[in-house]
């Protein structure tokens, strides 16, 4: 049986896990919204494709920040 996540350690452990699993699910909400819109261009699509794997966070804040449609 594992031993259960207590004291500080655990609790870092458990905030990392939170971060990451949040960054996957903003990265991947950031490439579906640039692959759906049809007002970019190739070139366009693969700046923000990079600009979203390199920095999940920074490059998918950028995005939605940037973006006036909604």
């Amino acid at each position: 049986m594992p031993a259960p996540l207590l004291g500080l350690g655990g609790i870092w452990i458990g905030g990392i896990s939170v971060l990451s699993v949040l960054a996957l699910v903003l990265a991947i909400a950031a490439l579906v919204s640039v692959f759906k819109n049809p007002e970019f261009s190739g070139g366009t699509k693969a700046m923000w494709v990079l600009a979203i794997l390199i920095f999940p966070i920074v490059g998918s804040a950028v995005y939605f920040g940037v973006r006036s449609d909604w």
